[in-house]
Parts: structure tokens; C-alpha cells; sequence
């Protein structure tokens, strides 16, 4: 997935630190700000997901990652500052 999308920021498409290997599940809840990662690249969740914690698609598949670190690339680490920014709309 693409940190700053697409849409946005022309300059980033082929930006390397721009992304994060996601599998399609993660990648569309990351597009619609229902996940995140920390500074330390650990899963955030938002509130919108988190109440739903009755249904087992979303405790299985989200809740039970919720603070694990995310697998991360031997060069071209996603940029932190866009991901902060990324949590930050996604927890207002």
C-alpha cells in the first residue's frame, strides 16, 4: 500500500519509503484509515474497527495483531513522518 496515496502526491508514487508490503485485507483497511503503525511499526487499530470486536473476522484478523511489529524491508523502511501522519487522521 501507499503511504501518502497516489491521489495526493504525484512526486511519492515511486517513492520507495512511500510503502508497505500489505496483503489485500490490510492494504484496503490501511487505505480507509481503520489501521495504522506506531513509531515503533507496531498494528494500530481505530476505534471504528475496535467496535466491532464482536465479529470474528475482526477479532481474528485484527484484533489478535493489534500491537505486533510489522515485518519490515532489509532497505527502503516506510517513512515515519507520512506514517505518523497516516495515524494521526486516522485516530481524529
Amino acid at each position: 500500500t501507499h503511504i501518502i496515496p497516489w491521489s495526493e502526491d504525484v512526486s511519492r508514487r515511486a517513492d520507495p519509503t512511500n510503502g508497505i508490503a500489505l496483503n489485500a485485507l490490510y492494504d484496503k483497511a490501511f487505505d480507509r484509515h481503520l489501521i495504522s503503525f506506531d513509531e515503533d511499526f507496531r498494528l494500530v487499530l481505530s476505534t471504528r474497527i475496535k467496535a466491532k470486536a464482536e465479529d470474528v473476522v475482526i477479532r481474528e484478523y485484527f484484533l489478535n495483531y493489534e500491537g505486533k511489529i510489522l515485518d519490515m524491508p532489509d532497505r527502503f523502511f516506510p517513512d515515519a513522518s507520512a506514517l505518523k501522519d497516516h495515524r494521526e487522521e486516522m485516530l481524529s
